[in-house]
């Protein structure tokens, strides 16, 4: 099924529109990060350990998947628009099981809420940012709300945490204040999809260019942002209990601000590396390579600077890759099915977010933290220097 779109109308309203994309993909991308500072505080009152949170990680790293792979390509048939407000419909109810916990079964469903509506919004939003406002500003623009929004979610429930009342519960209140807005703007988004069709859910095999050449570039973008959402993952899951546990941080801001700092080099390496370093994937894989590595130096050593200097490595050389393959994506994909073909690349991308996760709370059921951390990460670090070499 092919679906005819419409490309960069050239209007004020289309210009409007794109800052809107652009700003709600932020938000929507910050709720993803909301509650990363907030299970240590969850945990203790639900009397759950180690292994449900990396649990809990990795069912929102699911329900992004299962997303993609059902529902992402619909913009492609009915819209752009429609699926927008539906994926944010799923963030207020998303929010507002967080509001409501009282128990880890409540975490688990608003994570997975959480999960589905990203992977909708993921797909849909560059796709119209693309639409609105050609691949090339769209792949800076959509690179910078996705990143920007992953490393302020967390830095902001840290400071309400710290320094607000009721630290699990007020931020969820005031986010979901702000999705009203939200979905007035793409309401008044000008729709980009002109041969638009009743949506119906079809379980897709992920869409592939066609071209041997085209797919090995393709294959290549995938294999390493799915190496970067690997680190991605052991940062997220890891950090607020590390800084807790080991450094016995228990400044929540100061939480938030380490795994802050993870997305936010990621986004500051992409948007100010020269533009011929961008197509030089060996360089994000050296920096993911060496940023992991100092991170688990400062793992051992118990180094908050160690710890944090690693942490920046590994978010450049993870936002280089992230913004490299958006632009291959951006390049190859066939103007009528944007959506779907950017699906695949986030599936690649949230696929690499699921083992590292689970495999760092199986192991630390059987091992110290350390240790069990270590192993993973040479793991990770042989499959990015395989994604570098590819």
């Amino acid at each position: 099924m092919t679906t005819k779109t419409t490309q960069a109308p050239p209007s004020r309203r289309a210009s409007t529109g794109f800052r809107s994309v652009a700003a709600v993909y932020l938000l929507a991308m910050l709720g993803g990060t909301l509650p990363v500072p907030l299970y240590v505080l969850w945990a203790p009152a639900m009397g759950f350990g180690p292994f449900t949170t990396t649990l809990i990680f990795a069912v929102y790293a699911i329900g992004v998947v299962v997303s993609l792979i059902l529902f992402a390509s619909m913009s492609d048939r009915s819209g752009r628009r429609p699926l927008m407000v539906a994926a944010l419909v799923l963030v207020a109810a998303s929010t507002v099981s967080f509001l409501l916990a009282g128990n880890v079964v409540m975490l688990l469903v608003a994570r997975v809420l959480s999960g589905l509506a990203t992977g909708v919004i993921t797909a849909t939003a560059t796709a119209w940012l693309e639409e609105l406002g050609g691949p090339r500003r769209a792949t800076v623009t959509a690179t910078a709300a996705n990143l920007g929004g992953l490393g302020l979610g967390p830095l902001v429930a840290g400071l309400f945490a710290q320094l607000a009342p009721a630290p699990t519960h007020l931020v969820f209140a005031v986010y979901l204040a702000t999705l009203v807005p939200a979905v007035l703007a793409i309401a008044l988004a000008p729709e980009t999809v002109d041969d638009r069709r009743p949506p119906v859910v079809i379980m897709r095999r992920p869409t592939v260019p066609a071209g041997r050449a085209d797919l090995a570039r393709f294959a290549s973008a995938a294999a390493a942002v799915s190496a970067g959402f690997e680190v991605n993952a052991l940062f997220s899951s890891l950090v607020p209990g590390f800084l807790h546990q080991g450094l016995g941080v228990t400044n929540q801001a100061v939480a938030g601000g380490v795994v802050a700092v993870l997305f936010l080099s990621a986004l500051l390496a992409q948007l100010f590396a020269p533009p011929r370093r961008l197509s030089q994937h060996w360089i994000a894989a050296a920096l993911l390579i060496s940023g992991v590595a100092v991170f688990v130096a400062g793992l051992w050593t118990r180094s908050l600077a160690v710890f944090v200097i690693g942490t920046v490595l590994a978010g450049a050389g993870s936002g280089l890759s992230f913004r490299r393959g958006l632009a291959v994506t951006a390049r190859l994909a066939d103007p009528r099915r944007r959506a779907d073909l950017n699906a695949s690349y986030f599936l690649a991308a949230y696929a690499g977010n699921i083992v590292p996760t689970l495999a760092l709370g199986g192991l630390g059921q059987l091992l110290p933290l350390n240790l069990a951390t270590s192993l993973l990460a040479a793991v990770v670090i042989a499959v990015t220097a395989l994604a570098g070499r590819a």
